[in-house]
């Protein structure tokens, strides 16, 4: 057939042939792309789609918020499927407040969302006014163009608008409040017999052949630990950065191009120039004068440095605090903030609004000497080095283990890094970087474990990946009856022990029900004691005296039925450490509610948040039950959503 086909390429023949096969691979990519159930977006809810783009954002700026905040522990803890679940889970959440919102009608217009970028620090320039250079600059770096970035700024002001109306439409009636305080603050008078475990213990006695055959009966109990050790290449952004060698000529050239990057603030000049305002002040010039002249506050300058009324969170605390330690008519000293220097003049008080006029001298920016200015273009340089070298290794470091999957030579060798070899692990992990999950799922994975292949790239973050390959394995074995044949009687006494506990804590609540007092029971037995406190609160501070319960103790005397009056009720349950109570309450007292006014409201306030809180969950959830989602699981990894 190949020869008919090389015979006749020239021919009509041929060109009938390769039609026939492009449009077999033609229909064959088509209905592939369109039949293949691959998900061109992230999430869908209610027919909106999040796209990859979206996700991929929100994904990696959580992850920067989670290294900015876990350091060099980030490695240690983060857990990418979990990430992965937060983050597409909130995305849909924001989507279901954004169509909830737009429901209801709330809009936001682009001059509110412009006021509300206008409060918030970071886009700000020196003069406490909005830069949209500064705006555009930043929100880029998080992948935002401006306009995405105030569109999605105008969406979040309307969900926080909805989010807010169902949570502060909940309330709490004053009736419920003190309901929660009489709850609250009951006390409920009781005893408790306790069966030490370890009382009973000691007089368990076990024989050789009694151990010998609980043994054999949980062997698979006792078997050591399946171990790895490991080759790994560590490629960390961090090591190759701090490993770079930087020239102190390349140090000075640097330096020179970019003078203007090193910068600082001087205060120097504005704290001589204020003092100078205020001494000329002292003696009799008048403050509006002086303001018109010299202020740097160019939008209370021309009017004599005057601020109108405002209230305290309005300024800088040293400014604020300056301004409310004044009396009318009073000066105040030179007061620094972020701007530069100040003198203050408190005009006028009217209850907790105050009145004053400020002179503003602006600090100066001055460029910082080479000397001052050195470690942090040395950090520089070294970065931009090891960002060069880090993500041209990448690639390498991928291909070489790929292409050679039975060593990791070649590509420490084209790397230049060395091959480091980890102390015997578990599946449970060990230290620094081998508590990793992902990094433990490769190392245990069939292809590395039983094939003795290298294993993936694995990221531990952004900048700081490894690649494995296990140099010796132990598998989990048998352990001896000999070696563990004290662990093993142990375990058998804890067992009969504890099956004492239960059969003592049966007949004693029996003898209880047939009227015997607690304390006669302990009396008849070493291992059991009586405890008798009385009135007992919810929390120990609301005890009548200090009672030394245990909390769960505690939590099942207060799920217990009140007792018919003149009756006593029982309860027995085995604590978290193995001993047997037996609860014995007789009577609840009801505390009247006897606080403040003031703590009252306080405690009705923080009610009334919590039922905010509730309803707004519970209107999302009801929301989620009800809406159409559908989340990609190949985009979000795990499929476990």
């Amino acid at each position: 057939m190949l020869q008919i086909i090389r015979d006749n390429a020239q021919g009509v023949i041929i060109w009938i042939i390769v039609g026939f096969v492009i449009l077999g691979l033609s229909s064959f990519i088509l209905s592939s792309y369109l039949g293949s159930g691959v998900k061109r977006y992230a999430a869908k809810v209610n027919d909106v789609e999040i796209t990859n783009r979206q996700y991929s954002i929100a994904y990696n700026n959580r992850q920067a918020q989670l290294q900015q905040q876990l350091g060099e522990n980030f490695a240690r803890f983060f857990d990418e499927k979990l990430l992965r679940t937060s983050v597409i889970n909130g995305l849909v959440e924001s989507e279901l407040v954004t169509q909830l919102a737009h429901e209801a009608g709330i809009r936001n217009s682009a001059a509110q969302a412009q006021r509300s970028l206008e409060q918030i620090p970071a886009f700000l320039d020196d003069d406490g006014k909005f830069s949209n250079k500064k705006f555009a600059n930043l929100v880029a770096q998080y992948g935002y163009s401006a306009e995405g970035y105030a569109m999605e700024q105008a969406v979040s002001l309307s969900n926080q608008q909805f989010i807010t109306g169902i949570s502060d439409s909940a309330f709490e009636l004053k009736s419920s409040v003190e309901e929660f305080q009489r709850l609250t603050r009951q006390q409920r008078d009781m005893g408790v017999l306790t069966i030490s475990l370890a009382e009973v213990s000691k007089t368990i006695n076990v024989s050789d052949e009694e151990v010998k055959a609980w043994f054999d009966q949980h062997a698979s109990e006792f078997m050591t630990q399946e171990q790895v050790k490991l080759d790994y290449l560590e490629l960390s952004f961090k090591a190759l950065a701090d490993s770079q060698v930087i020239d102190e000529d390349e140090a000075n050239k640097y330096y020179d191009d970019n003078k203007a990057s090193f910068v600082k603030d001087d205060f120097t000049a504005a704290e001589q120039k204020i003092k100078d305002i205020i001494k000329r002040l002292k003696k009799g010039e008048s403050f509006d004068t002086l303001a018109k002249e010299y202020s740097q506050d160019i939008s209370t300058a021309a009017n004599g440095g005057d601020l109108g009324y405002f209230g305290k969170g309005l300024m800088e605390k040293p400014f604020e605090d300056a301004v409310y330690s004044l009396k009318k008519g009073q000066l105040s000293q030179p007061i620094k903030t972020s701007f530069g220097y100040h003198v203050i003049k408190l005009v006028d008080i009217d209850g907790e609004q105050r009145q004053a006029s400020h002179i503003l001298i602006k600090k100066q920016s001055v460029t910082k000497p080479y000397a001052e200015a050195k470690n942090a273009i040395m950090n520089t340089l070294k970065t931009a080095k090891a960002e060069r070298i880090f993500y041209e290794g990448q690639t390498e470091l991928e291909n070489l283990t790929y292409q050679y999957q039975d060593s990791l030579e070649p590509a420490a060798e084209a790397l230049g890094i060395s091959i480091k070899t980890s102390p015997f692990i578990t599946r449970a992990g060990a230290g620094q970087i081998f508590r990793n999950s992902e990094l433990l799922k490769e190392a245990f994975s069939e292809d590395v474990l039983v094939d003795s292949l290298n294993s993936n790239v694995i990221k531990l973050s952004e900048d700081h990946l490894v690649v494995l390959r296990v140099k010796e394995h132990v598998p989990a074995k048998q352990k001896t009856f000999e070696e563990v044949k004290a662990q093993a009687e142990s375990r058998l006494k804890q067992e009969r022990a504890l099956q004492q506990v239960t059969i003592l804590a049966e007949q004693q609540l029996q003898q209880l029900n047939e009227g015997k007092e607690p304390s006669a029971i302990a009396n008849a037995n070493n291992a059991v004691s009586w405890n008798a406190p009385g009135f007992v609160g919810r929390e120990a501070r609301f005890d009548e005296k200090t009672a030394t319960l245990s909390p769960e103790v505690r939590k099942a005397l207060f799920r217990m039925q009140k007792p018919e009056s003149g009756k006593v009720s029982f309860h027995n349950m085995t604590t978290t450490n193995g001993d047997g109570v037996v609860i014995v309450f007789r009577a609840v007292r009801d505390n009247p509610v006897q606080e403040q006014p003031a703590v009252l409201d306080s405690m009705q306030s923080q009610l009334t948040q919590t039922a905010g809180r509730t309803d707004t969950d519970a209107v999302l959830e009801y929301m989620r039950s009800k809406s159409d989602i559908d989340l990609n699981d190949q985009q979000t990894d795990e499929g476990d959503l």
